[in-house]
This record gives C-alpha cells, sequence and structure tokens, in this order.
C-alpha cells in the first residue's frame, strides 16, 4: 500500500480538505477521514513492516490508534507536510508506550530494544526506548529539518522523493541529511 494519496485526489487537495475540516465542514471531514485514515494505515503497515521485530501491535490497531489520537486533538492542519510531521509524532509516541509497556510486563525489568529500522547497524541495536526518544529530540532540537526527515523516512516509510516533495527540498539533501542524522544518532546512542 502506498502513502500517496489516490490518484484522484492532488496533494493541494488533502491541503485544501484539512483546512476546510479545521473551519468545521463536515463533508469535508468525512472525505478527508477516508483519504487520511488509508494513509495513516499504509504508514503504519510501512513501519510495521520495516521493524517488526518485537512489535505486538498490527498496522491496523497502530493507524487507530493515531487516527483517535489524530481526530481527539483538535488540531488545526496547516499543510500535507504539517500532517506527516504530526501523524509521525503520534506514530512514535504510540510505539514508545507500546514498548514501555511491553517492558514493564517483563519480570527483572529487561531492557526493550527500538531502532530506527530493521537495519540494526545503522543505529545500533540493543538501545532502550528512553533513549533513542531522547535522542531523536536533541536531533530535532540542533536541527528540526534532519529530526524531520528521518522521522518522515523510518517512521512512516516515505521515500526519499516523498519527502524531498513533503519538506520542499532536493533528494540530494534529503540524503545528505539522512546520512548525517544517521551518525549523529549512531553518535548519541552509543554515547
Amino acid at each position: 500500500m502506498d502513502s500517496a494519496p489516490p490518484e484522484s485526489v492532488t496533494c493541494q487537495d488533502v491541503t485544501v480538505l484539512l483546512h476546510a475540516w479545521g473551519s468545521g465542514d463536515a463533508a469535508a471531514a468525512e472525505r478527508l477521514t477516508e483519504i487520511v485514515y488509508a494513509q495513516v494505515r499504509a504508514m503504519a503497515g510501512k513501519h510495521l513492516r520495516r521493524n517488526a521485530a518485537g512489535a505486538t501491535l498490527q498496522a491496523t490497531e497502530l493507524a487507530h490508534e493515531t487516527f483517535v489520537r489524530l481526530l481527539e486533538a483538535g488540531i488545526a492542519w496547516r499543510d500535507r507536510r504539517h500532517f506527516y510531521g504530526v501523524v509521525g509524532a503520534a506514530l512514535r509516541n504510540i510505539l514508545i508506550d507500546s514498548a514501555r509497556a511491553r517492558g514493564a510486563e517483563k519480570r527483572g525489568g529487561g531492557q526493550v530494544h527500538v531502532t530506527l529500522s530493521a537495519a540494526d547497524e545503522v543505529i545500533g541495536a540493543g538501545n532502550e526506548v528512553d533513549a533513542l526518544a531522547e535522542a531523536l529530540q536533541r536531533l530535532r532540537e540542533l536541527d528540526a529539518r534532519k529530526g524531520e526527515i528521518v522521522e518522515f523516512h523510518y517512521l512512516l516509510g516515505l521515500k526519499r522523493e516523498e519527502i524531498a516533495a513533503v519538506v520542499g527540498v532536493s533528494v540530494p539533501t534529503v540524503d545528505r541529511d539522512l546520512r548525517f542524522a544517521k551518525a549523529w544518532l549512531r553518535e548519541q546512542l552509543q554515547a
């Protein structure tokens, strides 16, 4: 499943629907719900396929919980980039909460291992949820765009070209930001 909206719906249409929903248009909310839920489920599925180790959530459960949080938040949507950022944060928080809950269930308090991707060698295995969450927060504080690009790529499973379009930068810039972020996060998590 692709995270892009259906071909009949442009990115600009999604932004218009987001604004209309924020203004209380029930029809826009219903139409957007169809589009957004499909996108959120696709993003959740991509993430779980890439990071299946230790995951107890299914894509539908993750998408449902994310979508419920989005609806309850009462967000004034600005555009597609804002949408992806909020979805990424919601997915991240749900996954961190889920990993913490799994860790709390273990007798003896064993460590919970969370990485940004199934490629454990890229970021490093064996890092606790809190350490990863803190490192991502520090990266966002250091360079918000790099933090955003890392989340779009690893958490939402967006392709480099999709990220470039959403963020408004070139694909080589996305590549450079990802290389920097991987190296920086590896250093932070090994410290």
